[in-house]
């Protein structure tokens, strides 16, 4: 009896060792499972990043060749008016197994929030709201930026902000990205989203009137809804603009609202935005790089770059 009762006790061990085994190969399994998860993720979210560094350096390649190529003002004017012709076959790039996808923005086509005037600001936000609302929305965002703790007329600083139950204060300083705009006390989700397309805060404070739509022209003191809606039409017909000089006609307003708004414009960008996307053929994860250049000479100087996931 003894010895089948060893080998059935060691039978016993057999099978609970096996199911042991069992257990730990399926542990291993599913962590080797998860393991080659993170790994994919890592690999696709690696590629991303790189294809949208392919991106970004793809698109200032072109530009900086398309400069050279455009030798006179008209052409370098008309340049960005078709930017997007000029990228269309940059929607989607391969890369090896990365893709990339690029998109190129005319600042100067913007308000810049940090930089333009009372006049301006108001002007503009005026056409999308009642002249009320937006002279508090412009005086709040004067508060926001300024350096002080002291609210002017109409503005807001951070206790009429805990007032209204806020949760953002002023940051006594520029906006640093377009969201912070909906952060200002009066703005909200909805007219921050209609705004968007109309504004920066990485401008130089010129509008491009080669290129900027109407509800911005319209917002320089001088030139008004009347100037704005003459540009497009003018624009429209196919004129490029060479020279600020040749819009003086256009201008109401004296000598000195002339100047003004001469001082204002520009023929052609100095600032530009360049958004590239970034992924791996076959997966959902995105990388995304935003990289402000200024223009000179016909090259291109890095002023800011931002990266984030998707």
């Amino acid at each position: 009896m003894r010895p089948l009762n060893h080998r059935g006790v060691a039978l016993m061990l057999v099978l609970w060792l096996l199911v042991l085994l069992g257990a730990v190969a399926a542990g291993v399994a599913e962590s080797s499972r998860a393991e080659v998860g993170v790994v994919a993720n890592l690999n696709a979210r690696a590629a991303a990043r790189s294809g949208a560094e392919s991106g970004i350096a793809a698109a200032t390649s072109r530009i900086e060749r398309l400069l050279a190529a455009a030798r006179t003002p008209q052409n370098a004017a008309l340049l960005f008016r078709e930017i997007d012709r000029h990228f269309s076959g940059m929607r989607e790039v391969a890369v090896g197994d990365a893709r990339f996808g690029v998109a190129v923005v005319d600042l100067n086509a913007r308000i810049d929030l940090n930089q333009a005037d009372e006049a301006t600001l108001r002007n503009f936000v005026a056409q999308f709201t009642d002249e009320s609302r937006a002279t508090r929305i412009v005086a709040a965002l004067e508060d926001w930026e300024d350096a002080d703790d002291l609210t002017r007329p109409n503005g807001a600083e951070a206790t009429d902000y805990a007032r209204a139950g806020s949760p953002y204060a002023p940051r006594n300083g520029p906006l640093q990205r377009l969201d912070d705009f909906a952060h200002v006390l009066g703005v909200t989700d909805s007219l921050a989203l209609t705004l968007a397309p109309y504004i920066t805060v990485e401008g130089d404070r010129r509008v491009n009137i080669n290129t900027a739509p109407e509800p911005v022209l319209a917002s320089l003191p001088g030139i008004g809804p009347a100037g704005a809606r003459t540009l497009i039409a003018r624009r429209d017909g196919g004129e490029t603009f060479t020279s600020t000089a040749v819009v003086e006609d256009l201008l109401r307003g004296g000598a000195v609202a002339v100047r003004a708004a001469l001082s204002r414009t520009a023929i052609m960008p100095s600032r530009i935005l360049i958004v590239s996307r970034g992924w791996r053929a076959g997966s959902p994860l995105t990388h995304e790089i935003q990289a402000v250049y200024a223009i000179g000479g016909g090259r291109l100087a890095l002023q800011s770059w931002r990266e984030r996931d998707l």
